[in-house]
């Protein structure tokens, strides 16, 4: 895959990752419940991931077990306590202000690896931090009296950031040894694990006998459209663009949300919160932009 069509495909992908925030919401209203939802979008979406992988080379997913304890971790403290936050936020935040609070983890990254990895702590990524978090408190409505962002949303949209920010963390490593496609395929299903525990710990159902034609074509959207259809393109831009700079370009996903939660939720940012989400993707490129050592968006969010 040349340039154009790597940049088409991470556009695209940037743009079936934005529909998740409008989709969950909508299950939701036809009564499905976050911990099933993801139990259910994790266990499908790893036959997906497996098959075509399988398709690819099925010997880098066999020997891809090796790594089974890197990829429980990732699952359990990294990807899926992301999704397992990013699907509660949407309870009691808008789609587009969760969305946004999810792109602060590229700051996050940059203060994670300045403390662990001995990464340098440059003027950049000062600036990513700074912009970021501005931007932030601009869209909870911090400095404004008439926005307010409910604080059990906000505080699960930060932990949705944080939890994709120790997965990258986690994945650094990991991913230096197995193809990324073979990464993920075991961490959604890892994730599957992890969501149906917490489900049956928490007294929800896992039967969906009681789904309405409706939740489960919202299912089916969610695992092909922002979790499958995604990831594959993502992972197909990457190869040509190179992980910073398919970073840079993702960072247009919260914009594709804002859109979206627009047109079918109805849902409206005040003009404070859209100069947030400005900063916020400001805050990306700067922590992005001809970045050495980690790169926080080595695959797509949650």
């Amino acid at each position: 895959m040349n340039r154009r069509p790597a940049l088409v495909a991470v556009v695209v992908s940037a743009a079936c990752f934005g529909t998740l925030a409008v989709l969950a919401p909508l299950a939701y209203a036809e009564g499905a419940r976050p911990l099933p939802l993801l139990a259910w979008r994790f266990a499908l979406v790893t036959l997906l991931m497996a098959g075509y992988q399988m398709l690819r080379d099925p010997a880098k997913l066999l020997a891809g077990r090796a790594d089974a304890p890197s990829y429980v971790l990732m699952s359990f403290t990294g990807y899926g306590a992301a999704s397992l936050c990013f699907f509660f936020a949407l309870e009691h935040a808008s789609a587009s202000v969760v969305a946004v609070l999810l792109y602060t983890y590229p700051a996050i990254v940059s203060v994670l690896s300045s403390v662990f990895l001995k990464e340098r702590f440059t003027a950049q990524r000062a600036l990513a931090i700074i912009l970021t978090f501005v931007g932030c408190a601009l869209v909870v409505g911090l400095f404004s009296e008439h926005v307010s962002v409910d604080l059990t949303g906000l505080l699960l949209g930060l932990g949705a950031a944080l939890g994709y920010s120790t997965f990258n963390m986690l994945s650094h490593r990991v991913m230096e040894r197995q193809p990324r496609a073979v990464v993920m395929t075991y961490t959604f299903g890892f994730s599957a694990v992890a969501m149906t525990l917490a489900s049956v710990a928490t007294g929800e159902s896992l039967l969906p006998a009681a789904w309405t034609p409706g939740t489960w074509a919202l299912l089916i959207a969610i695992v092909l459209i922002p979790t499958f259809a995604a990831i594959v393109l993502y992972l197909q831009g990457i190869r040509a663009l190179g992980p910073s700079q398919a970073a840079i370009v993702s960072t247009t996903e919260p914009l594709f949300t804002i859109v979206l939660a627009a047109i079918v939720l109805g849902e409206r940012l005040a003009p404070v919160q859209l100069l947030g989400a400005a900063l916020v993707v400001g805050g990306v490129l700067a922590a992005e932009w001809r970045r050495k050592g980690l790169v926080p968006d080595e695959f797509a969010p949650v």
